[in-house]
């Protein structure tokens, strides 16, 4: 990843998501996970549906608190708990 949004918490994000699924906190594609970084103003978020061991940092949406998707390759992929992180 290069010159991208919340880069290390997007990194974060795909660890932590194996290791929910390592310790049996959640199976396959269950519950989502998200970072805010205060002096940004901007969250990270999982998107719906995806393996976490199939995810990658790219596939984190980077979010202002309006809901707008300032970065991220699923665009078109929100996810449905969005309201609930913000």
């Amino acid at each position: 990843m290069k010159n991208v949004l919340l880069k290390y918490e997007r990194e974060q994000i795909v660890e932590y998501g194996k290791k929910l699924i390592d310790t049996n906190l959640t199976r396959g594609t269950g519950g989502n996970l998200s970072v805010y970084d205060y002096k940004s103003g901007l969250m990270a978020i999982t998107p719906s549906g995806m393996d976490y061991y199939e995810l990658k940092a790219e596939d984190i949406l980077v979010m202002d608190l309006e809901g707008k998707v300032v970065e991220g390759i699923f665009l078109l992929l929100n996810t449905r708990c969005t309201g609930f992180f913000m």
